[in-house]
């Protein structure tokens, strides 16, 4: 595939090995301390491999869980950015794996949330759906590409300065491989719950590749008929609240005479970040990543800490358990990195997409809990049929359905407006009527219209700026209070609010160019992509949100990002 970079580009970042760069025929430089011993080090080190592991809904609190392998390798030998954050509002997977490579919050990536309102089509899209059938997804009627991102990422500019760095992406979820994979990966691959088995799409690939063939065919045959784990630390194994879809105590189901029910009950349980992982370390075996010295891009998403966190909720003993499994795996990698590709010859980043609020139950036991509803739950479909009633009282009575003029996606509502405007109704009415509605539910704390979102100046409104996307983004956004979850399902918990809960995530940075140390003041997930470019000397092509951390200065400096000086 063709790549194109705009000419007379600059970035400047933590540029490694030279005190000065041209670029463009400008001239950038950088300098970093010359004494390892007192926290920094002249980096001048290239890695011949990055990988990225984005650990679905791992809140950055669940890295004080007792570990003792990779996670315990990662904050004491890595550089540990210990005020880390998502810095946008509504805090859903496509977005949150958007940001890691693209440098470019979801307003300017396209992602308005995992689904949006097609408003041409008036119907659900979702965020990683192509429309061409060469895109099909293999084994699936599905079609899956990055055709609705609307930026490149980290792994594009890698292949636009010289084409022959490899990029790979695997994940457990198809939209955190597509996102992180970017527009032009050599590969992307991921599980696909409906089949129990790993694939890809004809965007990709002409056909998976043996290896991922013979890795579905032998490996899944060896996941256990059931999950077992111990009692965790927290609270008793069967709590309320819990899911009971798969049972809510150890002995989940793994093996039903259903493939999809049992490709869904992997997805549910550790053993899908076990074949997601040794997916990984195959694409660096068979595709010889980090072997030369053209520097090569692997995103890993681990997906069950999400699928298990939603049904269980972060403290329960099967989320404590997917966690350790989670640090076995990232020591197990670490050593297989070592030995593959060269101790110091690898950087690795730990991150995350999301976070993820409190199961409501224990929040409340903990007497927690600021939602002024003691269910903590908001319950979108019942009251979509409420508001439903009411707009149709109100506006499309008695001709056509409400379901023509309003719709929902997550946290947002949107209008009609050809709608509105075909039946010369009231805009300025149409949404009153639906702020009020939705601002008489106890769990809602504002119901934002999109003007008085743009103008407001708060950080609330700041962050849920960074995520509304201009053509895809709803005219009404939700708000709620604080510990009150949009979840249907009367168990389990969720996360995409802008609440610190739902943006607390991990971002550290450890191997090749990379000074250990907790490191203080700003740093967001967005900053991850700018950061790896400035790294490995690869200039950005666009202006981009994030912005280049500093890997190699004194821990515990508030100065620690440096300006990106795009064109």
């Amino acid at each position: 595939m063709k790549f194109s970079l705009k000419s007379g580009i600059r970035v400047i970042g933590v540029i490694l090995g030279a005190a000065l760069l041209s670029l463009s025929g400008s001239v950038i430089a950088a300098e970093s301390a010359a004494d390892a011993s007192t926290g920094s080090m002249r980096n001048s080190a290239t890695p011949a491999l990055v990988v990225v592991v984005s650990i679905d809904q791992f809140r950055k609190d669940r890295l004080q869980e007792p570990v003792k392998a990779g996670l315990k390798t990662l904050t004491a030998a890595g550089r540990v950015f210990v005020d880390s954050v998502l810095d946008h509002g509504i805090s859903n997977t496509c977005p949150g794996h958007a940001v890691i490579l693209t440098g470019a919050q979801p307003a300017r990536a396209g992602v308005a949330g995992n689904n949006f309102v097609d408003r041409e089509h008036w119907r659900s899209s979702y965020c990683a759906e192509s429309q061409q059938d060469e895109d099909t997804v293999f084994g699936s009627g599905k079609r899956r590409s990055p055709a609705l991102l609307a930026t490149d990422t980290l792994g594009d500019w890698m292949k636009a300065q010289n084409p022959a760095s490899k990029v790979y992406s695997v994940a457990g979820k198809d939209r955190a491989a597509i996102m992180m994979g970017g527009q032009h990966p050599d590969g992307a691959l991921w599980y696909n719950p409906d089949t129990a088995s790993f694939t890809s799409s004809g965007y990709y690939m002409n056909a998976l590749p043996e290896y991922v063939e013979a890795l579905n065919r032998s490996e899944f045959s060896k996941v256990p008929a059931t999950w077992q784990h111990p009692v965790g630390r927290y609270r008793p194994d069967d709590y309320e609240g819990e899911s009971t879809d798969y049972k809510r105590v150890s002995g989940h189901p793994l093996h039903d005479d259903d493939a999809e029910e049992m490709g869904n009950q992997i997805h549910a349980s550790p053993y899908v970040d076990d074949l997601t992982m040794l997916l990984a370390r195959q694409v660096i075996d068979k595709e010889s990543l980090g072997q030369d010295e053209v520097p090569d891009l692997l995103a890993i998403g681990l997906s069950a800490n999400d699928i298990v966190g939603h049904m269980y909720g972060p403290f329960s003993s099967e989320a404590e358990a997917t966690v350790q499994n989670i640090d076995r795996l990232l020591g197990d990698l670490l050593s297989y990195l070592d030995q593959k590709v060269g101790e110091g010859r690898y950087t690795l980043v730990l991150t995350a997409d999301h976070g993820v609020a409190d199961l409501p139950e224990w929040r409340n036991e903990q007497k927690a809990s600021q939602c002024p509803d003691p269910s903590g739950r908001f319950n979108v479909v019942s009251t979509l049929i409420s508001l439903y009633w009411d707009v149709y009282l109100k506006a499309t009575f008695p001709l056509d359905l409400p379901t023509d003029l309003v719709a929902f996606s997550g946290s947002q509502i949107y209008i009609n407006h050809d709608y509105v405007a075909a039946h010369e109704l009231d805009i300025t009415e149409v949404e009153h009527t639906l702020v009020n509605i939705l601002e008489s539910q106890a769990i809602v704390k504002k119901a934002w219209l999109i003007p008085e979102l743009m103008a407001a100046d708060t950080e609330t409104a700041r962050l849920l700026r960074n995520s509304w996307v201009e053509g895809r983004g709803g005219d009404i956004i939700i708000e709620t209070h604080p510990d009150c979850i949009l979840r249907p399902s009367s168990t389990g918990t969720t996360h995409g609010s802008h609440y610190l809960y739902d943006r607390d995530i991990p971002v550290i940075f450890y191997g090749a160019g990379v000074v250990p140390g907790n490191k203080q003041g700003p740093a967001r997930s967005v900053d991850i992509g700018p950061t790896l470019a400035a790294l490995l000397n690869v200039p950005m092509p666009e202006v981009r949100d994030g912005k280049a951390l500093d890997l190699v200065g004194p821990a515990g400096s508030a100065e620690d990002v440096v300006e990106p000086d795009n064109e």
